[in-house]
């Protein structure tokens, strides 16, 4: 990710919904409607459309190589986050049991701790511990805001984490898939406002379309209550 902005790198992220789709109907056995169809095509052709124009926004200093080794070790990402989530909901379907704050606790420390470990193993093989330090010491705002902000980001990332599992858990991993993709705008918004990047007209029209697709799925849900009571009057 850090060899793309931030703005196409969250709404490559956006596209771990069409995967989460995939799997939830391949694992799951999820039943879509023509409105959950048109909210993942949406989306998943908004990410498309920034792999058209990749050329125009690569970040100074980064050769083209890199860029596409980022853009598609993004969609691996979201391609594996998206078969998480609907893997946590097959466990929890054949579990049986009744869903606790405190299953849901043990769920996301086994999770945290294997993610911990396949992370840190590579990082102690190429001694990317020792760089903190160092990285910390150049940061621009200061060694201590660069401490105080990666914890914040550690617990903000958690409660993120949890959330989503309460949402898999009490709902389906397709609305799961769906609340992650609403940090898209938020992060579009905070890029061009905070990081100044350029909100050219690719973005634009990528964002729209996940827009679109998020009103989508909305409108699909808020219809299936008025058709179940149709079919009850009949």
């Amino acid at each position: 990710m850090s060899y793309l902005p931030v703005s196409v790198s969250s709404i490559l992220g956006s596209s771990q919904l069409a995967f989460t789709a995939i799997f939830a109907y391949i694992v799951v056995k999820h039943k879509f409607t023509h409105y959950s169809i048109n909210a993942v095509a949406l989306m998943t052709f908004g990410s498309v459309i920034l792999g058209f124009h990749m050329n125009g926004d690569r970040p100074r200093g980064e050769s083209k190589g890199k860029y596409i080794l980022g853009f598609f070790m993004t969609i691996g990402g979201a391609a594996l986050h998206g078969f998480l989530m609907p893997a946590l909901e097959f466990t929890y379907l054949k579990a049986g049991k009744a869903i606790t704050f405190d299953l849901v606790l043990q769920v996301q420390f086994l999770i945290s701790m294997f993610a911990t470990l396949f992370c840190s193993i590579p990082m102690i093989i190429n001694k990317d511990f020792k760089a903190i330090s160092k990285e910390a010491a150049e940061f621009g705002l200061g060694e201590r805001k660069y401490y105080t902000i990666l914890l914040i980001a550690a617990i903000v990332l958690q409660l993120l984490v949890i959330g989503s599992l309460g949402v898999i858990f009490n709902s389906s991993s397709l609305l799961g898939g769906l609340v992650s993709s609403l940090l898209v705008p938020v992060q579009q918004a905070f890029a061009v406002i905070i990081l100044k990047e350029v909100f050219n007209a690719e973005k634009g029209m990528a964002l729209a379309m996940c827009l679109w697709g998020f009103a989508s799925y909305l409108y699909g849900e808020y219809q299936k209550p008025e058709a179940n009571k149709e079919e009850s009057t009949h």
